[in-house]
């Protein structure tokens, strides 16, 4: 079938979505430390119990199986660097590697991101960006220019058959990990700012090393009968996650993407993001923009959401169709042209 391509996973939705709508138009094998339910034929290599190291044996099972390959496309400068063909290499950048965005035991990985990705643009390999956000920040701060920009589709898991109507009492989701880098503390202060002065509750879905500190934050404030910390749900059960809400609000203000904003939407949810980031690329005016960092100007665009129901629906049927402008055939289609101009 056409060509064969090996490749590495990202997270699910990613994984699911490009390599399903692949999987009809090329031979495509995923080397991997876990299985997914995608209909590809899938190597899964265990991880290596020892730090640093967890994917040694993927390593090496993506150097031999890349080698009968006429394209590999890697999700990370690190993986592809492993790859012994560079002629035959593309990579998708899911952000710009800054180690000095993240917390403790994650840098090393964002440090070695970056000499990675630069390593393989000096040799000319193909870099893909998912937004024009994320091209930018690459070619402004280490000086490469991005083959090409694309970006995420949804599934249709995800997607609303209608725009949802006014509620008579609002659940606004935050679904992100609980680090510095995605300013949870953003709606912390907004959520404070509201208290009183409409019907609500917040539900946050996420872990990460700051679930301590909000906990403390909502016991001082006695924000505990407003808020749910949610755990981190099976991809399976995210759609639902959608259905039980009636607004999203994102508050990373560098997001490379906002793959979950974009979910959002596509469910319906009116979306409430900071006027920067790829997350405001991806929404667009299908979302009310507030300032980054900004608690105040949060709160207002929430209040303004949870008090006017003509708004509320008009941005309902906004994400809606500002959805359906993303899709993973789109990406595929996008794909495929690269992968066949890097086989030649």
């Amino acid at each position: 079938m056409g060509l064969r391509v090996v490749a590495t996973p990202h997270v699910e939705h990613y994984t699911v979505g490009l390599y399903g709508e692949l999987a009809s138009r090329a031979s495509i094998t995923l080397v991997t430390l876990r299985r997914y339910d995608v209909p590809v034929n899938q190597v899964v290599a265990p991880r290596v119990p020892l730090p640093r190291m967890r994917t040694l044996l993927r390593d090496l099972a993506l150097r031999v199986i890349s080698g009968s390959s006429d394209v590999v496309h890697a999700n990370s400068s690190s993986d592809g660097v492993v790859v012994p063909r560079k002629d035959r290499l593309v990579v998708t950048e899911h952000g710009f590697p800054d180690p000095s965005a993240v917390e403790g035991r994650s840098r090393w990985f964002y440090a070695r991101e970056q000499s990675s990705l630069l390593e393989l643009a000096e040799l000319g390999v193909p870099i893909v960006a998912i937004s024009n956000f994320t091209a930018r920040e690459i070619k402004e701060k280490l000086g490469v220019s991005v083959s090409a920009v694309i970006h995420h589709g949804v599934l249709d898991a995800f997607r609303a058959p209608a725009p949802r109507e006014f509620p008579g009492e609002h659940v606004i989701l935050w679904n992100s990990r609980l680090i510095r880098f995605k300013e949870p503390h953003v709606l912390l202060g907004a959520v404070r700012k509201l208290r009183g002065k409409a019907r609500f509750s917040v539900r946050v879905r996420g872990d990460g090393p700051l679930r301590r500190e909000i906990e403390a934050f909502i016991a001082k404030e006695g924000l505990g009968s407003a808020f749910e910390l949610v755990d981190p749900v099976p991809f399976r059960d995210l759609p639902s996650l959608y259905r039980g809400a009636t607004i999203y609000v994102h508050t990373c203000s560098r997001e490379p993407f906002g793959l979950s904003v974009l979910e959002a939407m596509a469910s319906g949810l009116p979306v409430v993001v900071p006027r920067s980031g790829g997350a405001y690329e991806v929404a667009g005016s299908a979302a009310l923009p507030f300032e980054p960092g900004d608690s105040d100007s949060l709160a207002e665009q929430l209040l303004s959401l949870m008090e006017d129901p003509e708004l509320y629906e008009k941005m309902s049927e906004r994400s809606i169709r500002r959805a359906s402008e993303f899709s993973w055939r789109k990406a595929a289609d996008e794909y495929m042209a690269l992968y066949e101009r890097v086989a030649r």
